[in-house]
């Protein structure tokens, strides 16, 4: 599975304005909540609130993966937000954070979340990644972006 496999277009959002942490995630939770088989907003909230309390999926420079494990998710299902303006989400580096992959995942799911996750670091790893989808115009764009082998120098 990839990551483009679990992000649908209408779970872009770009250049969106949240206030704080907590706006974030809820609007990370009514994005998952649109996707097919999922569970409800509020559950998905609770989930992602839960894991936050564990520590920060805060990755660094300006990117954070927040995910839950939720009762009731039928199918992993995926997110992307991306901020107009970059907010506090206790970042290992201490950076503000601008890009958020939001994952919910089926409360017995084991390694595809964790592939997926894996997969997220790592492609969000690379400056050049991250600034091209800070670039996208559009969630059009950036699910085309999501959609290509960043390893690939033909798909660049």
């Amino acid at each position: 599975m990839q990551l483009c496999d679990v992000i649908d277009v209408d779970r872009i959002a770009v250049d969106i304005s949240v206030a704080s942490k907590k706006s974030l995630l809820e609007k990370a939770a009514a994005l998952l909540a649109a996707a097919p088989e999922s569970a409800d907003a509020r559950d998905i909230f609770d989930s992602l609130c839960q894991r936050e309390r564990l520590g920060s999926t805060g990755l660094g420079h300006g990117v954070a993966i927040p995910h839950g494990r939720v009762a009731g998710q039928q199918t992993v299902a995926g997110a992307v937000i991306r901020l107009q303006t970059p907010i506090d989400f206790d970042a290992p580096d201490a950076e503000t954070v601008d890009l958020f992959f939001a994952l919910a995942v089926p409360d017995r799911c084991t390694d595809v979340h964790l592939r997926l996750l894996a997969d997220i670091a790592e492609r969000l790893g690379s400056e050049a990644q991250r600034r091209a989808i800070r670039d996208a115009p559009d969630p059009d764009q950036l699910l085309r972006l999501l959609a290509t082998d960043p390893t690939d120098p033909a798909s660049r």
